[in-house]
């Protein structure tokens, strides 16, 4: 049985920093998406693309620091036991 590993709590590991790459392209993303919405053409303001992306990445980061360790159950057939994990 596989699990997936979480970054413990205070604690941050690649796939944290990962995703929060991707999150700062998304918040990129949409502030282009949405001057462009509000101005009628394609408009590039940068200065509002990197404070949206460096803040979108912030918030997810810390998001993930402050998030605890979630108990995992894990059930095997086989054996019919259940164990608690919180690892």
């Amino acid at each position: 049985m596989k699990r997936k590993k979480n970054s413990g709590f205070l604690r941050l590991n690649w796939q944290d920093l990962i995703k929060g790459l991707i999150m700062a392209a998304g918040g990129a993303a949409f502030v282009v998406i949405q001057t462009s919405f509000e101005s009628g053409g394609f408009i590039f303001e940068w200065t509002k693309i990197w404070q949206a992306a460096a803040m979108a990445s912030v918030v997810y980061l810390f998001k993930q620091l402050l998030t605890p360790t979630p108990t995992v159950i894990e059930y095997d057939p086989d054996k019919t036991q259940v164990k608690e994990i919180t690892k």
